[in-house]
């Protein structure tokens, strides 16, 4: 009696242990889960591409994602130190030939960012703008080694403008500025009076390309400080075009299948005057927020959830991990967010219910073959029946013996009356049962077994006139 309260004691412990571990396991899953440390890079080539990163490692900080701000160049050296797994995360001018970076897998995209060019007044005088004001001109085309200056010297290229080199004379003088250091000093020479001002512009080239967000820092300084316009550039269908021929792709380190079209919205840089005066058309890249391959899919799902949680809305960021014509595959965890975000459809909605009909027509489909097959198991077939009745018959003619039956001939039609009625009674229970299916059938049962009877009956008829006939036949003899 004791050791049976002694094992019951121990199962109940071991059970209270169990719940114990599962209860501290769940505690320690939902509320003291590791946070996840990544490396992220923004560059500092363009100002609001940096701070778009580091707002971005603010944001996420609180959804248990540590998003270390690392200082990068430009979009280059972001994607080769990603590709070389020296950094987890960067933001990426996209534009990319395919196969150029094969460890980097594409996150989200946040937006296009256009190329802005910007002229100085006298270059808008007099006629119609075109691209070819610019020979001869000193052009900026941003800084060495980026996608942005990439962009730029394609549509210069597509434009028949060539840049002058150390070996060859050009069409027009290339100038790379740094962005953050031109800002810097536009901001200084805003300071200074008018005329000092103008000596001071003067330095600077007759035209600007620009890729950035918008509202673009320098853009904005270009236009106050130095009183630079802005043009449009509708160019982009005429780039995507020219990229069928094979001569331009071959030397061409922007794909251009990636351009987008979009505008810089009328005001964007000034309202008096008006800078843009309309919704003035150009093209550009989408901003790619981009991981190494290795990067844990549940981090990047954590990390995309948080950026969807209000952050893109409030930095105006156009989030979207849908995107078709991607730069670089795409990253199993941003994969498991445009799941997750996809709006369920009916057919989605409805499987569970029509996976459930599936199965219950199965089985119901099962169960009737099962029960037809036992039915058909206890089924009684009617030429039983008619075989008995076809055999009183044929021991009423004689054709046949039965060991059992009596062997008086009155007693032997009493016999076979009696097994008749015998099949009649089985066949009707039988049919009222379901053993026996069709009317018919009971029908023919019982239509042979009048005639059966009918013959019986015929059959006593004759041995009773037999029986009166020998009656008679005896009386006779007896009186004589």
């Amino acid at each position: 009696m004791s050791s049976t309260r002694m094992s019951w004691k121990t199962l109940l412990a071991g059970c209270g242990v169990l719940l114990l571990g599962l209860a501290a396991y769940n505690y320690f899953a939902c509320y003291c889960r590791a946070p996840i440390r990544l490396t992220l890079s923004g560059g500092d080539v363009c100002p609001l591409r940096s701070e778009m990163a580091q707002r971005i490692c603010d944001e996420v900080g609180e959804e248990g994602i540590e998003l270390e701000s690392v200082c990068e160049t430009s979009s280059d050296s972001i994607s080769k130190d990603v590709d070389a797994q020296r950094l987890d995360l960067g933001l990426v001018l996209g534009g990319f030939p395919p196969g150029m970076h094969p460890n980097v897998r594409q996150v989200a995209t946040l937006g296009v960012e256009p190329l802005h060019l910007l002229v100085r007044p006298e270059l808008l005088e007099g006629g119609t703008w075109s691209l070819e004001r610019l020979r001869g001109r000193r052009i900026s085309l941003g800084e060495r080694g980026t996608n942005g200056v990439r962009l730029a010297a394609e549509l210069l290229r597509f434009a028949g403008l060539k840049p002058t080199t150390a070996k060859d004379t050009g069409d027009f003088e290339p100038v790379y500025w740094h962005e953050t250091e031109l800002i810097a000093q536009l901001q200084t020479w805003s300071k200074t009076a008018p005329p000092i001002r103008a000596v001071l512009a003067e330095r600077l080239p007759d035209a600007f390309f620009v890729v950035d967000g918008l509202p673009a820092p320098l853009v904005g300084e270009l236009v106050k400080t130095a009183g630079y316009q802005l043009v449009p550039l509708p160019y982009a269908t005429a780039l995507h075009l020219n990229s069928r021929r094979d001569a331009t792709r071959q030397d061409s380190d922007i794909e251009f299948s990636r351009l987008e079209e979009i505008s810089i919205p009328a005001y964007t840089y000034s309202i008096d005057p008006a800078i843009p005066p309309a919704d003035c058309p150009t093209f550009g890249l989408r901003l790619l927020l981009v991981a190494h391959k290795d990067v844990p899919s549940h981090a990047v799902l954590h990390l995309l959830r948080a950026l969807d949680d209000g952050a893109a809305e409030r930095y105006h960021v156009d989030l979207d991990v849908t995107d078709e014509m991607s730069d670089f595959p795409v990253h199993p965890g941003a994969q498991a967010f445009a799941d997750e975000r996809r709006p369920a459809a009916v057919n989605e909605l409805l499987e569970p219910l029509t996976n459930f009909l599936s199965v219950l027509g199965a089985g119901a489909g099962g169960g009737f073959a099962l029960w037809g097959f036992l039915r058909g198991l206890r089924a009684v077939n009617p030429d039983v029946h008619l075989r008995q009745i076809d055999r009183i018959e044929r021991l009423l003619q004689g054709s046949e013996l039965d060991e059992s039956a009596p062997k008086l001939p009155l007693e032997f039609v009493n016999f076979l009356e009696a097994r008749l009625a015998q099949i009649k009674q089985t066949a009707i229970e039988d049919f009222a049962q379901g053993r026996l299916e069709g009317d018919q059938a009971l029908v023919s049962i019982l239509t042979l077994v009048a005639d059966t009877r009918h013959l019986l009956v015929q059959r006593r008829k004759q041995l009773g006139q037999e029986a009166s006939a020998n009656s008679r036949s005896g009386r006779l003899s007896n009186a004589a």
